[in-house]
């Protein structure tokens, strides 16, 4: 297979024609997962050519083509083994602008236009031949009736809206029909829109010049030894698209040979690993699921650009950050680079739980946070020692831990993880320098909240809540892990445990208040019969209940058993059935309540502010 990068225009340029196999789907492209989306892709060229902007191509796709042998005076054809819904739509675009020009006097542009649309000159079958696509049959009349009207009205008087009686909507018509609809609306307003200053003509004509160079594909075209039915079976029925590192392989494997340096070398030690199915399984990135090499490629072009990166653009965005900031004087130190990161990446995702990567990357997917991945990877590849990368690892997770307890959000991690990226790419990256990046910035969402504030947060948060059971767990069974002193036994806790709450969520029937009455419900408050005196004691112990120092942690079964059980039920239960230190804490208690409840918070916290430590000092350093 070999790989070219096209324009729209030279897709569609010269005699030529693809045929769309048989077996293939009809057009079924829509409004909002394809048309507006490529849209959107095509109108922000449009933008950034009229405000002068000559910024790099942008990639819409691929698609694999085999070429068919012809006789005669027949035109040239290719099947289209795969990629036939991005064609089409190129071509019903196409059409909707040539329209568009015709409309609007642009007459000249029309015609350019009209010259990707259909063929001329000498065929052995103009009926067909004419057309630069030739679709499957049910899809043949709608896309001859877009090429051949010329007009909208023309195309509206051939596919008028049926209203049926008593309908509220009328008959859908064809895709095809609402597709060039749906593109000449969208070009009318571009074109016609009083936010731009130049005149009609000359926007018309910076419009076609983003058409000739800012948009391209990939098309992908088979050679004599390939099966086209094998390949599309492969890209489709199996489920399996060209993924960014397939196009990038083939990127930048061309680059060697133009370069002269030993591809198949080159592809077996450093490439080979990627083509593992490892790198195509799945893996959760917010709310999607994505191939691995999609997510680590989208990481690694984030580290090294300092700038956040779409996966729709990846390929794109990589092709331009190689050619334009020239980072690898060879593809070898290219594909050593990405080796490296591959390799860290792997840690990261298949972590050893006896290493601190391994450690790390497992509170990374408790606290589901992958917007740190970048600088994680930066830190990995500065190869620092052991120490010190280890260091690096507990400020980060402070830093995490600490704000997620101060219940400050997320929200801008991606832009602030840049920024520190981006201050340790200017000094070193070590601990110093990167504690500074993190303690320096002062504002509510991008602050590492220190001992005063972290202390005031975990006596008086609901952590429960605002945390979340799992988080929490992992607080504790970290803290469980300091309880043990150095001459007792290191035990490694492999039950699975639950987080309890001492004073249980439903306490009021048998947890009396300290002055013996029962707790207010919430409807009771608004009852005058019940005193100020326990209206404030409920909502002062309904404040603590979800506090650190109430919470602990048992295996389920002992969880279910004591339950909503009174203290002294509690209480024996829990130390007879629980081996873990945080449970010994309970062994001279003969009551609970508020006062002790902050007690073992602070208990708790001492052990907290140690583990999750902060810095008594930050300096920069500008040492290399």
């Amino acid at each position: 297979m070999k790989p070219y990068s096209r324009s729209i225009f030279d897709l569609f340029d010269g005699k030529r024609r693809y045929e769309v196999p048989l077996f293939q789907r009809q057009y079924v492209w829509n409004y909002q997962d394809h048309w507006e989306p490529l849209w959107e892709d095509i109108e922000r060229k449009f933008v950034q050519r009229l405000n002068g902007s000559l910024s790099t191509p942008h990639f819409l796709g691929a698609m694999v083509l085999d070429q068919r042998r012809v006789y005669g005076n027949a035109v040239p054809v290719q099947l289209v083994i795969d990629g036939q819904q991005r064609l089409t739509t190129f071509q019903i675009f196409l059409s909707a602008f040539r329209d568009v020009c015709n409309a609007e006097g642009q007459k000249a542009y029309s015609e350019e236009c009209a010259r990707y649309l259909q063929n001329t000159g000498i065929m052995e079958n103009e009926k067909i031949e004419r057309y630069k696509l030739w679709p499957t049959n049910l899809d043949r009349k709608q896309f001859a009736d877009v090429i051949d009207s010329e007009s909208k009205e023309e195309l509206n008087r051939r596919h008028p809206l049926v209203w049926r009686k008593y309908q509220r909507k009328p008959d859908p018509r064809p895709k095809m029909i609402d597709c060039y609809f749906y593109f000449y609306d969208q070009l009318t307003t571009f074109m016609k829109s009083d936010e731009y200053q130049q005149p009609l003509p000359e926007r018309v004509a910076t419009m076609h010049e983003a058409l000739r160079g800012a948009l391209q594909v990939v098309t992908v075209e088979l050679e004599g030894d390939d099966d086209p039915q094998v390949i599309f079976e492969t890209l489709n029925a199996r489920g399996e698209p060209l993924l960014p590192s397939d196009l990038l392989r083939n990127f930048i494997f061309l680059r060697a040979a133009q370069q002269k340096e030993a591809q198949e070398q080159l592809y077996a030690e450093y490439w080979l690993p990627f083509d593992d199915e490892f790198w195509r399984a799945l893996e959760k990135q917010g709310r999607l699921l994505r191939p691995r090499s999609d997510i680590f490629l989208q990481h690694y072009l984030t580290l090294h650009r300092k700038q956040e990166i779409l996966i729709s653009h990846l390929y794109n965005e990589y092709k331009d950050w190689i050619k334009a900031a020239k980072p690898f004087p060879t593809v070898k130190e290219e594909l050593e680079n990405l080796s490296k990161y591959r390799n860290h990446f792997r840690e990261l995702i298949q972590p050893d739980p006896n290493t601190p990567i391994g450690r790390f990357s497992a509170f990374l997917r408790i606290f589901d946070l992958s917007t740190v991945y970048p600088l994680v990877l930066g830190i990995m590849g500065a190869e620092a020692g052991n120490d010190e990368l280890a260091g690096m690892l507990e400020d980060i997770e402070s830093y995490i831990f600490r704000r997620a307890v101060c219940d400050l959000g997320t929200k801008n991690y991606n832009r602030f993880f840049l920024t520190v990226i981006g201050k340790l790419g200017k000094s070193k990256f070590n601990r110093q320098n990167l504690r500074a990046a993190l303690a320096e910035q002062k504002g509510e969402s991008v602050v590492w909240p220190d001992d005063v504030r972290f202390k005031q947060a975990w006596l008086s948060k609901p952590v429960y809540n605002s945390v979340g059971a799992g988080r929490v767990q992992y607080a504790l069974r970290e803290i469980e892990r300091r309880l043990h002193q150095p001459r007792a036994e290191r035990i490694e806790i492999l039950s699975a445990l639950t987080v309890e709450h001492v004073v249980p969520d439903e306490w009021i029937e048998q947890w009396p208040l300290p002055n013996g009455n029962r707790g207010v419900t919430w409807l009771e408050q608004f009852d005058k019969s019940r005193n100020t005196e326990d209206v404030e004691a409920t909502t002062k112990r309904d404040s603590a209940k979800h506090t650190f120092g109430n919470l602990t942690l048992l295996t389920q079964p002992l969880n279910s058993s004591v339950s909503n059980s009174a203290f002294e039920i509690k209480k024996p239960e829990i130390l007879r059935n629980s081996a873990l230190a945080l449970n010994r804490y309970f062994q001279d208690k003969d009551v609970w309540n508020e006062e002790l409840i902050v007690a073992r918070g602070e208990m708790l916290f001492a052990h907290a502010s140690e583990r999750w430590s902060y810095p008594t000092s930050t300096v920069l350093s500008t040492g290399k």
